[in-house]
Order: structure tokens, then C-alpha cells, then sequence
């Protein structure tokens, strides 16, 4: 059972996280009740290149934070397979509500056997959110900017997320992470993912959260 003023979680933190940091869930038990989503898009091996677009747009919503990371098997024989896991076309990005769209860097698949793009979306405010459109888009051809849509997605619908301060610091590689308060927070309901939004951008996380401590 997590201490008071504490919350767990299940694998070790990245990053270390001061207390500028938030945390980011919503008033719901499991994945209704996630401010983030994680989503898988195999790609198709005829393509040489690929592009994920992601739209806030909307009449009424809050901030996202999105990243997409690719993993790609480049090469097999008979007792090897090569595999890349750590190409990030999109890092960590703020998307306001009505931005302009934003774009991955092409994901260049020409010597590329499989890969699936991971697509993270955050909500990082606390208006209601009416979902936030995610546009994946293969290469028609290699010498002209044209591109097919191949998967197409809302996420995040109709959620309003709730955000925490850190209470001090959480260091790298630990579970426990001091929240003031945490059931007021609405941080009791575990074993679902939240998102800790870093001041260091590219230090926000995804974790998923294993123990709720009692208020102080």
C-alpha cells in the first residue's frame, strides 16, 4: 500500500521530475478514466515513407501533448533480425487548442521490411475534450509531395482531465511519487496510465499507475 501523500507506479520513472511537474488523469476507473491514449499503426511494405499529422482543432477542448516513436525490422536471415527501436519522428509536442496542425519528420521505410509507428496523445488541461484528430499518411511517390491517407483516428473524446503537482522531487528510477492530497486529486483510481508532464518537455513520461496513498 503507497504511503500518505504518495501514488506508485509500475516500472521505474525515466526521468528524474521536480515539483514544476504535473500530473495529468481522469475521475474514471481503467481506460475510460486514462489522459492518455497509445496507439499502434502497422504500415504497409509497399511504401517508402510515411507521416503522422495531428489536428486539436475544435469547438471547445483542452491542450495535447503528442509523440510518435517508430519501431522497424530492417533486415532478417536465418538467425538474425534486425530491428531499430529508437527512431522518434515526433518528439514531445504542445498542440494548443485550434493550432495549426502538427507534423511528424517523414518516416523513411525504403529499406524498411515492417514497421509500426506509436502514437501517444496527452491531455494537458482541464477543459472538456472533444477529441483530437490523428491522420497517418503513407507516400504515393517518391519524387512528389503526394500522400494517401491510411489510417485516420479520433482520441481522447469527450474526457476532462484533472491535473496534480508533484509534491517534491521523484527521482529517476523510482516508483513512488509524493503527490499532496492525492485522493482529492483523483488519483485513487490505479491501475491505469496517467501522464507526467515535465518542465522539460522531453522529459514528460507515460506511467501507469499501481497504488494510491491515503491524504494527509
Amino acid at each position: 500500500m503507497a504511503a500518505v501523500d504518495t501514488i506508485e507506479v509500475l516500472d521505474n520513472l525515466q526521468f528524474e521530475h521536480l515539483n514544476t511537474a504535473d500530473i495529468y488523469t481522469i475521475d474514471a476507473d481503467g481506460q475510460a478514466g486514462e489522459s492518455v491514449t497509445t496507439i499502434p499503426v502497422m504500415l504497409p511494405m509497399n511504401v517508402s515513407a510515411a507521416r503522422v499529422l495531428i489536428s486539436n482543432n475544435g469547438a471547445t477542448g483542452s491542450q495535447v501533448h503528442a509523440r510518435v516513436k517508430a519501431t522497424k525490422v530492417t533486415g532478417i536471415t536465418i538467425s538474425t533480425v534486425t530491428k531499430t527501436q529508437n527512431t522518434e519522428p515526433l518528439a514531445w509536442t504542445a498542440i494548443a487548442l485550434n493550432a495549426a496542425v502538427v507534423e511528424s519528420t517523414e518516416i523513411d521505410l525504403a529499406d524498411v521490411m515492417e514497421a509500426m509507428l506509436h502514437v501517444d496523445v496527452a491531455i494537458t488541461g482541464t477543459t472538456a475534450h472533444l477529441g483530437t484528430e490523428v491522420i497517418v499518411e503513407v507516400r504515393k511517390e517518391a519524387t512528389v509531395d503526394e500522400w494517401t491517407v491510411w489510417a485516420r483516428f479520433f482520441v481522447l473524446s469527450g474526457l476532462t482531465a484533472f491535473k496534480t503537482d508533484l509534491l517534491d522531487t521523484a527521482a529517476a528510477a523510482q516508483k513512488v511519487i509524493p503527490v499532496a492530497n492525492p485522493t482529492a486529486g483523483n488519483l485513487n483510481h490505479i491501475n491505469k496510465r496517467l501522464f507526467i508532464l515535465d518542465a522539460t518537455v522531453a522529459n514528460s513520461e507515460i506511467v501507469w499507475q499501481t497504488a494510491c496513498g491515503a491524504d494527509a
